[in-house]
């Protein structure tokens, strides 16, 4: 894309670091930032907010590996306030620029265009290559580019070291997985210190019944796999009898006596469709979403033969929030095996 790769001369004098006092957030000409521990992660992470160079409201976090610290480009070097850079590398050789804006790529580096998938949403995903030989090339930048409804773009820019890049790249995809946008200032949203929340389980659901489209959705620990009478995987919530399908026929709903329809907003920013059903009686004894993805659809239906409760209602709406395709979920960890040419 012509703005990842034109050249964006950003002239910057840090004003530095308001007293701690006042304000406990670093300010420099284009961007903020702070970091945060998060007490409890069993990956031994740190909370880091930023802004982009791009907008002061364009808020965004990230989890940082601990070996991992936010320094200071007094020099200039990337043309940014702010760069990250990994310990377990010597001279800052493995640094991510993070909500920057990227100032040239040279042209005869090669290009490959990915597309990388977080819980947050879909990120355009470049690796440039430099040419060692005619067999040989070795990975130099990467460039994940995320971008939200109010047009503000989130570039981040992995810096490789010259020989052990894998793990480097791992590090940065690990971090670009963890991605989302905050409402609100940076200020708004500083922190000390925040709690570890352990990520729910995944599972994986067959599409009608195809085994080539598969749908992933995160689930309630008050949920349990199990399965319905004609041995598909379904999910239930003990000791209710509130049980989560996924990947069914789409229902007919003229069979409610009643039906409520809205919109659900998912975890990528997409839009489905959902009904509440009622019975002659007024119950709501069952909800269903249709989700229209990649011009596929996916129905999913929580169900109970009297009536639902708020409680599942809501867990319900959080699981196909988070919903993804397998092929989806395994690009967003293509990082890993990029550099054998072999797309996941």
């Amino acid at each position: 894309m012509k703005k990842l790769l034109a050249v964006a001369i950003i002239l910057m004098t840090l004003t530095g670091c308001i007293g701690a006092d006042k304000n406990p957030v670093f300010e420099g000409v284009s961007q903020k930032y702070f970091v945060a521990d998060l007490s409890g992660d069993p990956n031994n992470r740190n909370v880091f907010r930023a802004t982009t160079v791009w907008a002061d409201d364009a808020v965004f976090e990230m989890l940082l590996p601990d070996y991992w610290e936010v320094k200071i480009d007094k020099e200039d070097i990337y043309k940014t306030d702010i760069y990250l850079t990994s310990s377990e590398y010597e001279d800052d050789a493995c640094v991510v620029l993070a909500g920057t804006m990227g100032y040239g790529i040279p042209e005869d580096y090669e290009k490959e265009l990915w597309q990388t998938t977080v819980a947050w949403g879909m990120a355009d995903d470049y690796y440039f290559y430099e040419k060692i030989s005619e067999e040989e090339r070795r990975p130099v930048i990467r460039i994940v580019e995320f971008h939200d409804d109010a047009s503000n773009y989130y570039v981040f820019e992995l810096r490789f070291p010259e020989t052990e890049y894998d793990a480097c790249n791992a590090d940065f995809s690990n971090m670009i997985a963890t991605f989302k946008t905050l409402q609100g200032t940076i200020e708004e949203n500083y922190i000390e210190q925040e709690i570890f929340e352990e990520k729910w389980p995944s599972i994986a659901f067959k599409n009608l019944g195809n085994q080539e489209d598969k749908i992933v959705i995160d689930y309630s620990p008050n949920w349990e796999v199990a399965d319905d009478a004609e041995g598909n995987d379904i999910l239930a919530k003990p000791p209710t009898d509130n049980t989560f399908h996924a990947g069914v026929e789409a229902r007919d709903l003229s069979e409610a006596a009643s039906y409520e329809e809205d919109v659900l907003v998912l975890d990528n920013n997409e839009m489905a469709e959902k009904y509440l059903l009622y019975d002659a009686n007024g119950n709501l004894y069952m909800e269903v979403v249709k989700i229209m993805h990649n011009d596929v659809t996916y129905n999913f239906e929580l169900k109970n033969p009297t009536s639902l409760d708020e409680a599942s209602i809501e867990e319900f709406e959080t699981m196909v929030k988070s919903f993804r395709t397998l092929a989806e979920e395994n690009a967003a960890k293509q990082g890993y095996s990029i550099f054998d040419e072999e797309e996941v």
